[in-house]
């Protein structure tokens, strides 16, 4: 089989959908589609992804087993000796359940798993606002909280894969407590399901979720803007800790809730007041897609890699978005 004519698999898991990507050696999406990711977990998410690499294949007239290289963005830590996910509150069963083994008895050894915050990290990176940058970092904001870092042109793991795992940063808790510290600290000030709860006890109308209270605040709701002043304010306090830890070019704010403009602003306005350093932030250019792009990237880089001379490394691969705004990653000249 040539290079020309293979295909890689790239997948995007989130805790309320799954997206899901066919592309060729270049890393040009040929098809893709999403869907609510499985509530039942665990292995069922396993297969679904199964699933979607049947179904894409199908679209583009190949089998699955044909495919040469799967990259799976997981929520979650990822131990660099086993395989094996952790920390994934926002999916039931996937830590107890050997995803990466799974998959590999699936489709083969060509399977590479990775935290999805990093590889919408790697997706910025390629072909959005941190391109140029060597030392960035993504913060997602949605469900739940994450992070993803690029130190000196390389993804940063950690000794043990969780590096980034922003969630259970001690901010908005009492320093002075002796109580022991509630797991996830910082996604209970700022995920989705805290800024709901926290305009609820604002005496705030019936918001369902963090859609309805932006659009209240489109419509000059006060207890919204109060509650999304509160939010900013922790997220800019994080992301001033992340720049006087690791002196960033720039962090990216990403998720469904860090990348509305509404949310960046309100960082941006009161990040001074925090940190007396400058610190430039960025909405992420590619959005909800910034993950599976990434995926895309990495697993087309990882295809050409294994055609081409061992010279040919990540240093001089670029990618670029095509007229149809379509992903393409490719070895430089």
């Amino acid at each position: 089989m040539t290079l020309e004519s293979t295909h890689c698999f790239a997948a995007d898991l989130g805790g309320t959908k799954l997206a899901a990507a066919m592309a060729d050696a270049r890393g040009r999406i040929v098809a893709e589609l999403t869907e609510p990711t499985d509530p039942r977990g665990g292995a069922h998410v396993a297969e679904q992804i199964v699933a979607c690499a049947d179904k894409l294949a199908r679209a583009v007239g190949t089998e699955a087993a044909r495919v040469r290289q799967i990259m799976v963005g997981v929520p979650g830590a990822i131990d660099p000796l086993t395989g094996r996910v952790s920390l994934t509150p926002n999916i039931v069963g996937l830590q107890d359940f050997d995803v990466l083994g799974h998959l590999r008895g699936r489709f083969g050894p060509d399977v590479v798993i990775e935290n999805d915050v990093n590889l919408a990290m790697l997706g910025e990176h390629m072909l959005g606002c941190a391109s140029r940058c060597r030392n960035a970092a993504f913060l997602a904001l949605g469900t739940g909280a994450g992070l993803g870092l690029l130190i000196d042109g390389k993804l940063f793991r950690g000794a043990r894969g969780s590096a980034g795992e922003i969630a259970d940063l001690p901010i908005g808790r009492d320093p002075t407590s002796l109580t022991p510290p509630a797991p996830n600290s910082f996604e209970l000030e700022v995920g989705s399901l805290a800024i709901v709860e926290r305009y609820r006890r604002q005496g705030g109308s019936a918001a369902v979720t963090v859609r309805d209270i932006f659009r209240f605040l489109e419509e000059g709701d006060e207890v919204a803007a109060a509650v999304l002043d509160t939010t900013a304010r922790w997220v800019a306090l994080a992301v001033a800790t992340l720049q006087s830890l690791l002196d960033l070019e720039l962090i990216v704010l990403g998720g469904s809730i860090g990348v509305r403009p509404e949310m960046y602003a309100r960082v941006q306005r009161v990040l001074p007041a925090l940190f007396s350093r400058p610190v430039t932030i960025a909405p992420s250019r590619l959005g909800d897609r910034a993950g599976l792009i990434g995926a895309v990237c990495a697993a087309a880089q990882a295809l050409r890699q294994r055609h081409e001379p061992a010279q040919r490394t990540a240093t001089n691969v670029s990618c670029q978005t095509d007229h149809d705004g379509l992903a393409e990653c490719r070895a430089g000249e």
